[in-house]
């Protein structure tokens, strides 16, 4: 699944850091720069369809 995720991150290259949380660890990692993204609807609906409804977040 975190291949399918950087191959989806990777295709919406931008200024935006990404950060996993891992829920069950409680814990946040920092994704390479080369992972950083342009928000986009597309995105957003991208991500939910790998990871789930509501798995996403943009600050």
């Amino acid at each position: 699944m975190l291949t399918s995720l950087k191959r989806l991150l990777a295709t919406h290259p931008g200024p935006l850091p990404t950060l996993l949380f891992y829920e069950r660890e409680r814990r946040t990692v920092a994704l390479s720069d080369e992972l950083r993204v342009k928000p986009s609807p597309e995105l957003t609906g991208s991500v939910e369809r790998l990871l789930g409804e509501g798995s996403i977040r943009v600050k």
